[in-house]
Formats: structure tokens, C-alpha cells, sequence
């Protein structure tokens, strides 16, 4: 399609010019798709779109959809009805047909892109603000740039790689990746309900069924579209099945419990909690505020209030990286822990959701917050948004204390 397009443009007055609307055509379309799901959800709605089941589900199928497309089960396409009235449209002539045309060629192609474009919208509406704008924005800018690129530079055309077996291995190759991302909505639904079926190890195990196919496909060991019997194996395929089959098998010590650094954040908690291995004996109770200040007041310590979720990526990266790393779990210990689920099903969700809205302003996980057994936030440096990588600056947090205590 670029060949004959970017002609279309050189055979035109202007035909940069012309290219620049034609890309601008695809940037508008899929820029109004961000605009518009950023708009039905709201800010406080998209924060709350991460843990909620039939959100996860519907995300779920639709990347299952588009992974079994891929995969050539069938082709997703769209009414040839309005296809054609904007394919007619565009041929009227100008800069306005020339910006209808983008707008069609990104509607015709969506067979091809479907899948990543849809993949790519339904996992940034969980993300906050302006997250599904920017990632059409990137999605359709990239989309775009190599008729522009080839509409000024028109010597390039002949350089242009042929489609062939290697676009249909790549179609293939993330079809399996996209059922591997299936899964991860899957399990968020399973750890929002509590329903403990798609455990860790369940979860790693079809992980790793997953990228070996993909990596055993690319070799031509597993026979699908794209991998005829008479095909050379070469470096490039090889190199990267390579990378499939060691990403593969290294998520294998993960199914006997061992930690997989950042990988944890994406995959399931082991059964009652990954964490005692690296907290030195650091004792968490779930949901059990009252209790939590009850103890800090006989103890004369301090509360350390995690507000986390079933579903949240981020807490799981701060609870398998962060706590587990020696000076973090040696000042764990000088406070009474509790973590405060927000993103659950269940009345105790509710609650802490409330609680952390009134006390804190804000219902976005993780938050952490040191208060003393009176509820009183210590000092103003107390509390601690989202996720950091930096060990010293959460030491820091972890250690503040009363001024009258210095």
C-alpha cells in the first residue's frame, strides 16, 4: 500500500504538502479515538477502570479477539458500505480529499492493525490522564511517518523491504504475546474476586506454553501460516526465537516460588503472600486498620498505612522489589504494618477506599502514610504516592518522625 499510495501523492501539485495531510488524515482519526475514551471514562473513572472485573473481562475478550485474529483463526474488518462512500469521498480531489483519503486508508487497514491499535486503546484506559490520547497519538504517528518520510525522500521506494513470509511470522508471533497479555487481565479478575484459580504457578505455567510455542513456531518445529516446509532458518529468526525460548524457561523457578524481580509485578503472588522470604519476619495485616492502631498504641510505634490492590501493578512491584530489600525491612520493623485493600469486590474495599478518599483526598494505589495510633499524620512528609525505584528516598519516608521525638 506505501508504494502506491505515496505515487498517488507525487503525481499531484504539492505532493509533500499533500503527504502532510494524508498523514495528519490517520493522526486526526485515531487521535479522536484517545480523545473519546478519555472522555467517557473521566479522570476519576479511568483511575477506578484498573481493578473492576467487567472492565477486566471485556479487556480480556478483546484481546483474545484480536490474539486468535492474528493467529488466523479469522480476519476483523469493517462495513465494505462505508469503506466505499469514503473511499468516494476522497477521490474529489484537494487538500479535504487528500485528509479524507488518510481517514480511509487508516479505516481499510484495520485488518492489519486492528489488533495493535485495539490492544494498545484498551490497555491505556486503565493508565490515568491523558495516557489513550497520547498512545493513538504515538500509534498513529508511527503509522504514518514512512508516507511522509517516502513523499520527501520518493528514492527511498525502492529500498523498501518486500511483504512476504516474515510480515505473516511477525502477525503470528504476536498473536501468542497477545494471549500472554489476555492472561494478565484474566488473573486481575481472579485476584479481585479471590477466587484463587489462576494461581501463580497456573499462571507461569501457561506463560511459559505460550512464548515456547511462539519461540518453537519461529524454529518451524510448530507448523502455522507463515513457516513453509522448504524455508531456510535464518539468524535473525533464530536469534529471536532464541530470545522467546530463554524468556521462556526463565520464568520456570517462578513456579517454585522464586522471586522474579520485575517480572513480579505482573504475575500473581504466590499462595499467602511472596514476601516473607525478603522481610525479615515483617508482619502485614490485611484490612485490620483498628486493629493495627490498637497495636501501635500498646506497642508505642507508629502506623504504617499501605493502600494497595488486587489488581495494581504498581503494589505488586513495591511489595516483591521494594520491602524485600535490607534496609527497607529492617525500618519495616520499627512499625506496625497494615495494608488496606481498595480495589476489591468486598465491604472491607469499600471501606478503605472511603477512608483513604477522606483522610487522603486521592484513591489512587499504591499510597502509603505513616500516622501515629491517634490518626494523625505525622508530619507532612508522611505519605508516600505511587511507585519509586529509589531505596533511599522510601528509607527516607519510612523514617520520619515526630519533631517532639528528635
Amino acid at each position: 500500500m506505501i508504494p502506491i499510495t505515496v505515487s498517488f501523492f507525487l503525481n499531484q501539485r504539492g505532493g509533500l504538502v499533500q503527504a502532510l495531510v494524508f498523514s495528519l488524515g490517520i493522526i486526526v482519526l485515531f487521535c479522536a479515538l484517545g480523545l473519546g475514551v478519555t472522555a467517557a471514562a473521566g479522570p476519576f473513572g479511568v483511575t477506578q477502570l484498573g481493578s473492576n472485573p467487567w472492565v477486566n473481562g471485556f479487556i480480556a475478550l478483546v484481546f483474545g479477539a484480536f490474539a486468535l485474529s492474528l493467529l488466523g483463526a479469522f480476519e476483523i474488518t469493517l462495513p465494505s458500505t462505508l469503506l466505499t462512500r469514503l473511499d468516494q469521498a476522497s477521490r474529489r480531489g484537494g487538500y479535504f480529499g487528500t485528509l479524507l483519503m488518510g481517514l480511509t486508508f487508516s479505516l481499510t487497514s484495520f485488518a492489519c492493525i486492528g489488533p495493535f491499535m485495539g490492544s494498545l486503546l484498551v490497555a491505556s484506559v486503565q493508565a490515568k490522564g491523558a495516557q489513550p490520547v497520547l498512545g493513538m497519538l504515538s500509534f498513529a504517528t508511527g503509522l504514518a511517518s514512512p508516507f511522509f518520510f517516502l513523499a520527501a525522500f520518493p528514492s527511498y521506494l525502492k529500498r523498501l523491504p518486500k511483504s512476504g513470509g516474515w510480515l505473516v511470522r511477525v502477525k503470528v508471533v504476536m498473536g501468542f504475546i497477545l494471549l500472554a497479555v489476555m492472561l494478565k487481565y484474566v488473573s486481575n479478575i481472579d485476584q479481585v474476586l479471590q477466587t484463587n484459580w489462576l494461581t501463580r504457578e497456573r499462571f507461569l505455567a501457561a506463560w511459559f506454553v505460550l512464548f515456547t510455542m511462539a519461540g518453537l513456531y519461529l524454529l518451524g518445529v510448530l507448523r502455522l501460516e507463515g513457516i513453509e516446509p522448504g524455508d531456510s532458518l535464518g539468524i535473525a529468526r533464530l536469534l529471536t526465537a532464541s530470545v522467546f525460548l530463554i524468556f521462556a524457561f526463565s520464568l520456570l523457578p517462578g513456579m517454585f516460588g522464586a522471586p522474579l524481580g520485575e517480572l513480579d509485578a505482573y504475575v500473581p503472588a504466590a499462595a499467602g503472600g511472596a514476601r516473607a522470604s525478603g522481610e525479615a519476619g515483617s508482619v502485614w495485616m490485611k484490612n485490620r486498620y483498628r486493629e493495627a492502631l490498637d497495636q501501635a498504641r500498646g506497642e508505642n510505634k507508629l502506623v504504617l498505612v499501605s493502600f494497595t490492590g488486587y489488581a495494581c501493578t504498581n503494589c505488586h512491584w513495591m511489595k516483591a522489589n521494594m520491602f524485600p530489600r535490607p534496609q527497607i525491612a529492617s525500618a519495616l520493623k520499627d512499625l506496625v504494618l497494615v495494608e488496606l485493600y481498595t480495589d476489591g469486590t468486598d465491604a472491607a474495599s469499600e471501606e478503605n477506599q472511603k477512608l483513604q478518599e477522606q483522610k487522603f483526598s486521592t484513591v489512587a494505589i499504591p499510597y502509603y502514610a505513616i500516622l501515629d495510633p491517634n490518626e494523625n499524620v505525622i508530619d507532612v512528609i508522611a505519605t508516600f504516592p505511587g511507585l519509586t525505584k529509589n531505596t533511599g528516598e522510601f528509607l527516607a519516608f519510612l523514617k520520619t518522625r515526630p519533631v517532639s521525638a528528635g
